[in-house]
């Protein structure tokens, strides 16, 4: 049973994340107003959780009438018979409407520029209660006629869808990117409230693309003196991150081919990786000796005068000669990002990648009944050949290309 303590417990578990979570990125010293709204997204989401060790009582007497009601229905549903949930709902329900009224009259006297979109989200609040009700039994006799506001939407949603098409309008005429992205949403909005309402879907296009980072690419290729090597698999794998970032960000990243091919003439950012060092099929080979001795090994066995066999346990020796081969493959590689025209550097970071293949192979003098396991199945190998170099450069590129996604996904999550 998830009781009131456990709920507080948990509550408490969450605040401590959070403190470490805050403490971490006070560290990181990369204020942005997106990871701003993160921050307070996260503190939301702690007081959820508080609210849900709340009981619908509890919810009642703090005056939050509205989640009190929908927290005893939820009770009703599970328990039809509880009294406590019953009593809430029959106290809870006429005060949620008069508040939700209330702050309609309120917002009605001020005037306020979304004061329809307000009255359309109470009006979709009080039909949520009213929906919330009439789907339970329970609570439908303890509230038997509970108010639905449907037809207030009708005439509400015309002039919500008004006042967010003039707002996005308003931003729209700025012609700048953050303002670009304010008048996206608040189109979205628009649309939302009435579906092809005026000219939106084509005012949610234009936002959208005048809201677009556009990022010029450049991979620059490897040069090596001994081995024809080719970057072309790391790159692509980058490419599938920079496509994965295109997924859910405001954010469009081209090579200079691409952007010719579509009139694209001053691209904002530029992102350049290079491979700055690498060493391939760095060879080590090493040999050791070791002396194996065991004395608890049975080497025969004789007859006692009652008849009775006993064990004969000896000693036996080995010893073991070890060949091991090491090819170790690491390279750096540079992620650099600036404004197109300028010499700062937004980031420009250094990452590291290491792959070391090895093989071992040996041979044994003496009782083999001497040599662990593992020296056993190294005395059953052979000498092998490493990968070929190409299949080492790759290998040592999948650390670096974890980084990397980290890096990107985290820059790119600011814009």
């Amino acid at each position: 049973m998830f009781t009131q303590s456990r709920c507080y417990e948990k509550s408490a578990k969450y605040s401590f994340y959070l403190i470490i979570y805050f403490t971490l990125s006070e560290q990181n010293n990369r204020f942005t107003m997106k990871n701003f709204i993160k921050n307070i997204l996260l503190i939301t989401a702690i007081i959820l959780i508080a609210n849900a060790c709340n009981t619908g009582k509890q919810l009642y007497e703090k005056g939050d009438y509205y989640q009190a009601v929908i927290k005893s229905v939820e009770k009703l549903r599970k328990n039809p018979n509880n009294k406590k949930a019953m009593e809430t709902l029959s106290n809870a329900y006429p005060n949620a409407v008069n508040t939700l009224l209330d702050e309609l009259e309120n917002e009605g006297q001020l005037q306020s520029e979304f004061r329809n979109t307000k009255a359309v989200h109470v009006y979709e609040k009080l039909n949520t209660l009213y929906e919330n009700i009439v789907r339970a039994p329970a609570a439908k006799k303890v509230i038997s006629q509970p108010n639905k506001y449907y037809t207030h939407l009708d005439g509400l949603k015309p002039k919500a869808a008004e006042e967010q098409y003039r707002a996005g309008l308003k931003h729209l005429s700025y012609r700048d990117r953050e303002n670009a992205k304010l008048a996206y949403f608040y189109f979205l909005e628009a649309e939302k409230f009435v579906s092809n309402y005026k000219d939106v879907s084509a005012k949610i296009d234009e936002a959208f693309f005048l809201s677009i980072l556009y990022v010029q690419t450049n991979f620059k290729p490897i040069h090596s003196r001994m081995y024809k090597l080719s970057a072309n698999f790391f790159y692509a794998e980058v490419t599938k991150i920079l496509k994965q970032i295109e997924q859910q960000e405001f954010v469009r990243f081209y090579t200079s081919k691409e952007l010719q091919e579509r009139n694209i003439k001053n691209p904002e950012q530029l992102l350049e990786i290079n491979f700055e060092d690498f060493v391939v099929g760095e060879t080590h080979t090493l040999e050791r000796i070791e002396e194996m001795v065991s004395d608890t090994l049975k080497i025969g066995e004789v007859t006692l005068e009652d008849g009775t066999k006993k064990e004969v346990l000896g000693t036996v020796n080995a010893k073991v000669n070890i060949s091991r081969m090491e090819v170790i493959s690491r390279g750096l590689v540079n992620l650099s990002i600036r404004q197109k025209n300028e010499s700062q550097y937004l980031i420009n970071e250094n990452f590291h990648g290491e792959y070391v293949w090895y093989n071992e192979w040996g041979n044994y003098n003496g009782d083999k009944r001497a040599l662990t396991r593992e020296q056993l199945n190294i005395c059953n190998q052979r000498s092998i050949y490493p990968p070929e170099p190409q299949q080492m450069f790759i290998a040592f590129t999948h650390p670096i290309y974890e980084q990397l996604r980290r890096e990107l996904f985290y820059f790119y999550d600011n814009y």
